[in-house]
């Protein structure tokens, strides 16, 4: 399966022989279309679920979307890519470290537009990257529409150009799995076009990649070109001397391609061992290693032409190819690999980071999705991990017994899988080591998933062939191809189950936390304090706008709490209105005992105190939660006193709030 088999050839001769063979030609596209349907559903659901996230994120609530959209702006002001400085805080373009490419195709696609409104873009001044107390919104939304309706417009081009890329990426990855799973060890399997629609269908619906595809960020091209580069590799180590002839040409393309990829972002060097492992396999199937130097002095060759000003230029400047001292110099406070140690603990912190990024963590890394799906997803992860584990094992058995002169009929036994299954090892080997150096230099700001989005192809064709072997083992159990119809069972249950977490993302995750003020304030704000509501009147008021007018409790009496959730409701009347932000606490306590506690912004982040008007009463819903053990200190102690600490603290800063009476908290009893 190559890419020619999605395009419809130029034909000549006379016109009734153009048009009988335009007629064939339209006829195979069609029979061709309908043998890959499964294909094109998943593309349709994947271009569904990104231009979605696009559209729901409000501007700039990407990682690092305002940086990348300022590298387009400033190429577009000063005809160039930036020059960054060594010092920190001194870059007027936080991504000008990063390769030009993905920013010339912004400015190109841009260029009917003034994004000289781009200078109107507000920061949220509370932001913070360690907690929400300021709301999960890095910048702040309202008017964007009149503020810069340019540079909005042209945001959403650059974001709608990324979704396209991942379109690309989506057909490199099938076409990928075609050649791998290509052989007769897959013929059940519908010739292999039930793995390969099985990788493709989990990245095109893998949460993350999906929301990344909606941004304005340069990874979605360096992951094209990194998947385009990974399909050239096994298109030219698989396929035999006698299935397809290489020329000058195919060496020149993987050349641009891979210089391309490096003008994209640096990630695309991992992929040049493995053009070398391609070019010396082809090599050896011929027996003719000229065939290995001539493509590889031509390939590199092409790839120098393409990239190699960009190298020339950084060491001019930075005094090395990649500009890395540079790139580390003007990061050096989060920089951490003069004091790294290689610990468990590290380990174990970057793992859930990575795992829990990879499947999905949106906003600017500050909105997940709910503990227990991440548990869900690594039970599934784990049962694909087994049956890839299975597989292999099952190609180790049959090549021992094929040495020996005896057969072993496997599902998924074949040498191309196996030799397919070594370029997806060796991918993730490069891409996990240069996302862990990278973890290890910059700590948790490197520790995301999309750092290992560039072995994409290789993830997917391992999940696909671990699954797709299970499903496969039904063919000894059956005689009625029950392997294939449980492979599309399962294929159409996964992308339900995809497709279900992107919804949830968007409808349950995303929407809610980029509320507008205006659709907040009628969830939250109360024309008078509820009758069931217990009224505070002594000593209430919190400096410099914050009086406590009541609170509710969920059991309200002690003898009825139970292990989970505890509901507690503060009604807050806004005094006056303020520019500062405060950030309240509550703390369940027994003497000097502590059971539970929740600090946080009021309304979960959703109406600070910045935003209060004067007179407002804001009903604040807060969870306390208690297991079992404390249930029952609780309970073993009725005549203790169970009180509620509450007040406020200052963010940034921390000073906390003070009463009239000078106290800092109010001391709720629990009757």
């Amino acid at each position: 399966m190559t890419f020619e088999n999605f395009v419809v050839p130029v034909t000549t001769g006379t016109a009734p022989e153009r048009e009988i063979s335009s007629t064939s030609k339209a006829s195979n596209l069609i029979s061709s279309m309908q043998k890959h349907w499964p294909f094109l559903l998943t593309l349709a659901l994947y271009l569904y679920c990104a231009v979605s996230y696009s559209l729901t994120v409000p501007a700039w609530e990407a990682p690092d979307e305002p940086a990348h959209f300022a590298y387009t702006h400033h190429i577009r002001i000063s005809g160039g890519p930036p020059i960054q400085s060594f010092k920190e805080g001194q870059n007027e373009v936080e991504t000008g470290h990063h390769p030009p490419l993905y920013y010339y195709i912004g400015n190109i696609l841009t260029l009917p537009f003034n994004i000289s409104d781009f200078s109107h873009i507000r920061t949220n001044p509370y932001f913070s990257f360690s907690n929400n107390d300021g709301g999960p919104n890095r910048m702040e939304h309202g008017n964007e529409a009149q503020l810069y309706p340019s540079t909005l417009t042209a945001l959403h081009i650059m974001r709608l150009s990324s979704v396209l890329f991942g379109v690309g990426t989506l057909i490199c990855i099938y076409a990928s799995g075609l050649l791998v799973f290509g052989g007769t060890g897959w013929r059940w399997a519908s010739g292999g076009r039930l793995p390969a629609t099985v990788a493709a269908a989990w990245v095109g619906l893998l949460p993350q990649f999906a929301f990344l595809s909606g941004a304005a960020n340069n990874d979605n091209l360096v992951i094209f070109f990194c998947c385009l580069t990974f399909w050239l590799c096994l298109r030219l180590a698989l396929l035999s001397p006698q299935e397809s002839k290489f020329h000058r040409p195919f060496f020149v393309w993987l050349g641009i391609v891979v210089g391309l990829g490096l003008l994209a972002k640096y990630n695309e060097v991992t992929f040049i061992p493995l053009v070398g492992l391609a070019l010396a396999i082809a090599a050896w199937k011929r027996r003719d290693w000229r065939f290995f130097l001539w493509g590889a002095l031509i390939s590199g060759a092409s790839c120098v032409g393409v990239a190699g000003w960009w190298f020339l230029r950084a060491q001019i400047l930075y005094g090395d190819p990649a500009g890395w001292s540079m790139w580390r110099s003007s990061y050096n406070s989060i920089d951490q690999s003069k004091d790294f140690k290689l610990t468990g603990e590290f380990l174990a912190h970057s793992w859930e980071r990575w795992f829990n990024s990879f499947w999905g963590y949106f906003g600017w890394f500050n909105l997940p999705f709910e503990p227990q799906l991440y548990k869900w997803l690594a039970r599934f992860s784990a049962l694909a991990g087994l049956s890839l584990l299975g597989l292999v094992l099952s190609l180790l058995a049959g090549y021992i017994l094929a040495k020996r002169g005896r057969k072993l009929s496997l599902p998924g036994y074949d040498n191309r899988t196996g030799l397919g299954l070594l370029f997806v090892a060796l991918t993730i080997l490069f891409v996990g080591f240069s996302a862990f150096n990278y973890a290890v230099t910059f700590g948790d700001a490197g520790t995301q998933g999309r750092y290992l989005f560039p072995a994409l192809p290789a993830l997917a064709l391992a999940l696909s062939a671990g699954l797709c072997w299970l499903a496969g083992w039904l063919r000894y159990l059956s005689p009625e191809s029950l392997d294939t119809k449980a492979g599309y069972a399962g294929l159409a249950l996964g992308v339900v189950a995809l497709f279900w977490l992107n919804q949830h993302a968007l409808t349950d995750i995303i929407k809610p936390a980029y509320q507008t003020t205006a659709e907040v304030r009628p969830q939250v704000l109360l024309k008078e304090l509820p009758p069931h509501a217990i009224k505070v009147t002594a000593d209430n008021t919190f400096g410099p706008a914050m009086r406590l007018e009541g609170y509710s409790l969920e059991p309200s009496r002690r003898e009825q709490i139970k292990a989970g959730k505890l509901k507690l409701t503060l009604y807050w009347r806004a005094t006056k209105p303020t520019k500062e932000n405060w950030v309240g606490f509550v703390h369940l306590v027994s003497g000097a005992q502590t059971f539970g506690q929740n600090d946080g912004p009021p309304c979960n982040g959703r109406y600070q105190t910045f935003k209060w008007q004067t007179g407002e009463l804001i009903k604040d819903e807060r969870e306390l939660v208690l297991d079992d053990w404390r249930v029952r200190q609780i309970q073993m102690f009725p005549d203790a006193p169970l009180q509620l600490y509450l007040g406020w603290l200052r963010s940034p800063g921390g000073q906390k709030a003070k009463l009239s009476s000078g106290a800092d908290a109010i001391t709720l009893n629990w009757n």
